[in-house]
């Protein structure tokens, strides 16, 4: 009774905050007073499950709590990015978007000056002071949620944790058992792996991976770590480089071409999709592959249950050069996340209303609401005060996957989480995680966090006045790179060229390129 008085006072008081802090002012966008038009894509998680995010219970509690309702706007799934472009251009914006705003011709400080996107300097401590002390609070979240005019510009996602790095090397640990062989920690041993599940286990592709392993932006970190070199742009001491620029880049593609070549890499790896993989993994064509928690590992473990008791995956950790235990590389998820971010667009005639509304997932009860749903009904709170997932969510009596039902009521797990600050990770992917195979390579992976943290290169966009030079070369560079990577790596284009290729992308002017590059870089360093 106590905890119900509680709620309904909560729930009174912020409605009561929201009104005091949602005068209209400004805009254009005619929408009733308390609702707010928002445009976002599905998460590709629930597409088949809901028509629209309000359909979510954590939405429609937080309608509840605020009084504000959303019209949901989803762009078809496979057209996001040719719907945003083509909402940016037709200027009939929506008050809210979320999108990845790197990605605009200019930058974010170019959306503010093309008034497409407000300001929030003044708006959030005053109308969204949680968000506000999270950015601000922190040095890094703080330069990442700004631009080089210091304009902040969105409501972020943050992720406040050492638990970002979702995927990895897996490998099969039953053949490592039979054929008496360790998880490999080095090229050496995981040729050693590889070359038994090809002779020993009639493995046709050991080592299998979608086309990203190459050309992608995940899976591309999956042996360079160990050559102490990045795919593309990535910062070494401080100095932005360009991988493919490097000498160490080339024993990368040497390895790559030699086990091409020796039938140890999946011939079909730059044509591969994700059930592709899976296909092969659970077929016994492939024992290798680079993959997530949630979608590779966890589904292949729950696929072969019944069909092989004996299937059996295990993690292999991240390579370092020096074999130290700390990979420069990773599928490291950035501190902001900015393609989960939220921007008020000049046409919100409430921007007050806006800012409060966006400022809920950035308090206590919000994060467990965006990462835990409803409580009583996906979760509860124990007496030690820990968060679980009701029987509901954990033992589905129609056989629905922990993570499918977390993601039902809640924007969590590997689903597109959104904006927000994400906390209590482990309690919540300890959870979520069917398999102990889950929980150990999510743990094992995140040990490079802090390593991997120092080569990545921040969530930025070039220089405005330099923007769209930037853009031009990096659409011709990365066309190159791409068509040269494929044809070394499957031996049409003999290794020996790889100085000519090196030339070639400076005739592409890649050293300008770099240099754009490090210009926004200090730049960002010095917000």
């Amino acid at each position: 009774m106590k905890k119900a008085v509680v709620s309904v006072f909560l729930s009174a008081a912020i409605i009561t905050s929201f009104a005091s802090c949602g005068k209209k002012q400004g805009g254009t966008r005619e929408t009733d007073e308390n609702t707010l038009s928002y445009w976002v894509a599905m998460p590709p998680s629930i597409v088949s499950q809901f028509k629209s995010l309000n359909e979510l219970p954590m939405y429609q509690e937080l309608e509840k709590r605020t009084g504000v309702h959303i019209d949901f706007i989803h762009p078809p799934t496979g057209q996001v990015n040719e719907q945003f472009s083509l909402m940016l251009a037709s200027k009939d914006y929506p008050d809210m978007i979320e999108a990845s705003w790197v990605i605009y011709p200019g930058g974010q400080a170019k959306a503010i000056k093309d008034n497409v996107i407000i300001p929030l300097n003044d708006i959030m401590p005053k109308c969204a002071p949680d968000a506000w002390g999270k950015i601000t609070g922190n040095p890094l979240f703080d330069r990442l949620s700004k631009t080089d005019d210091g304009d902040y510009y969105m409501f972020p996602y943050l992720n406040d944790s050492n638990f970002r790095i979702f995927g990895g090397l897996m490998l099969r640990a039953d053949w490592l058992k039979e054929l008496n062989l360790s998880v490999p920690t080095t090229i050496d041993e995981w040729e050693t792996v590889l070359t038994a599940f090809k002779e020993k286990k009639g493995a046709t592709a050991p080592f299998t991976a979608q086309s990203a392993l190459v050309n992608g932006s995940y899976s591309v970190n999956a042996f360079n770590g160990a050559f102490d070199v990045g795919k593309r742009i990535y910062v070494d001491d401080g100095e932005v480089k360009f991988g493919p620029m490097e000498d160490s880049y080339k024993d990368w593609l040497t390895l790559m071409n030699k086990w091409y070549k020796t039938g140890l890499l999946d011939v079909d790896y730059a044509t591969n999709d994700s059930s592709a993989v899976i296909s092969k993994m659970s077929n016994g064509e492939a024992g290798a592959t680079f993959g997530f928690v949630g979608g590779t590992l966890g589904p292949l473990l729950q696929i072969m249950e019944d069909k092989d008791p004996n299937f059996d995956l295990v993690a292999a950790p991240y390579l370092s050069k020096n074999n130290d235990g700390k990979p420069g590389f990773a599928a490291l998820e950035s501190d902001v996340v900015d393609s989960g971010s939220l921007v008020i667009t000049t046409a919100c005639s409430n921007p007050e209303l806006a800012a409060k509304w966006a400022n809920n997932f950035y308090t206590e009860d919000g994060e467990k609401l965006r990462s835990f749903g409803v409580e009583n009904e996906s979760y509860t709170v124990d007496e030690d005060n820990q968060i679980k997932f009701t029987d509901e969510i954990l033992n589905n009596e129609n056989g629905v996957s922990v993570v499918e039902m977390a993601q039902r009521y809640a924007r969590t797990a590997e689903a597109c989480p959104g904006y927000g600050s994400q906390k209590n990770m482990e309690n919540l992917y300890e959870q979520i995680y069917k398999y102990d195979r889950q929980i150990e390579a999510f743990g094992l992976w995140s040990e490079a966090t802090d390593s991997a943290r120092e080569h990545l290169f921040p969530a930025i966009t070039a220089v405005s006045d330099e923007a769209d030079e930037f853009s031009a070369l990096n659409i011709e560079i990365c066309t190159y790179l791409d068509e040269m990577i494929f044809k070394f790596v499957n031996g049409t284009e003999p290794l020996e060229n790889f100085d000519q290729f090196r030339e070639n992308l400076k005739k592409l002017n890649v050293e300008r390129y770099i240099e754009i590059q490090s210009n926004a870089y200090k730049k960002f360093l010095e917000r």
